[in-house]
């Protein structure tokens, strides 16, 4: 059993902790609710965008596809779209600990996506996934990117974007909010689900106006960017509630710390008494013994 001096070192330690936890989960609670309503209501209209850019892209593609009259060549992909074909999937990690499990979840969601292919290129975004990155067996293409916990700025997201657009299609794997005790790791396309090089047979048709070049065009500059921004904010407010969660977890550990703590520190100071009161006792004895 601890000394007294232990037992009021620990109870600096464990209180210490108790206050840090709970000054992280009001943060965390604070950015939550800050970011909630509007990372909710932006989901929801740029997935019906995203939904809209599917079909205006496959419909389109089946136009470039089908072959004039005369049997000359199919239409040539556009200038617009420059991309290489490739896959490419980006991880969204962090920089910090003190997240529950949601990093670990959604890393390992991304290792089971890249690992469909040998061929699949990665990126890891946020000081964490690098770890991690270096510690995975395999030999994976991999970039890495910075980016802030909490409010990144405007040039490391661009500087992101700059290099996912590039690609064909563009996998992100990231935390999401689904209540404030519950976070899992997801994935999603914001390429649009349509390849240029994927044979249509068949797709609607839409009346573009003022041209399907400049629909497309529209879409295929500022989509991605949209899409990939609104999914750094669901990862950001899935990692605020993940971190009250864990917070509050932890507070409930320290004080039952600081309980037990109590409990033994009485047992120690009953202990001592008792100890004071035989020592006592046997002194009363020996002082009684000498009289008689």
């Amino acid at each position: 059993m601890f000394s007294r001096k232990e037992f009021r070192e620990n109870f600096e330690v464990v209180s210490a902790i108790k206050d840090i936890t709970g000054i992280y989960q009001e943060i965390a609670l604070m950015r939550m609710n800050q970011l909630k309503s509007g990372v909710e209501k932006t989901r929801d209209f740029l997935n019906g965008v995203a939904e809209v850019y599917n079909h205006a892209k496959a419909a389109y593609i089946a136009n470039l596809q089908k072959t004039p009259l005369g049997g000359a060549k199919p239409a040539q992909e556009p200038k617009f779209i420059k991309r290489n074909g490739k896959t490419v999937f980006v991880c969204l990690t962090a920089n910090e600990h003190l997240y529950g499990n949601l990093i670990l979840n959604v890393w390992n969601q991304f290792l089971t996506d890249l690992k469909t292919d040998n061929k699949n290129e990665a990126v890891i975004i946020g000081v964490f996934g690098r770890y991690l990155m270096e510690n995975e067996k395999g030999n994976f293409n991999s970039t890495y990117f910075d980016l802030n916990d909490d409010r990144p700025t405007k040039e490391q997201i661009n500087k992101i974007i700059d290099y996912i657009s590039k690609y064909e299609q563009i996998i992100v794997s990231h935390g999401q909010l689904v209540s404030v005790l519950e976070q899992v790791a997801t994935s999603a396309s914001i390429s649009g689900g349509v390849p240029l090089e994927q044979k249509m047979d068949s797709a609607k048709r839409y009346l573009f106006e003022p041209s399907p070049e400049k629909i497309m065009e529209f879409f295929e500059t500022e989509i991605i960017s949209a899409l990939f921004i609104q999914k750094i904010y669901e990862h950001e407010l899935a990692k605020f509630a993940s971190r009250t969660v864990a917070m509050d977890q932890a507070t409930q550990n320290a004080n039952e710390m600081l309980k037990k703590l109590n409990r033994d520190f009485n047992t120690l100071r009953k202990a001592t008494l008792n100890r004071k009161q035989q020592q006592v006792f046997a002194g009363f004895s020996l002082w009684g013994g000498k009289n008689e």
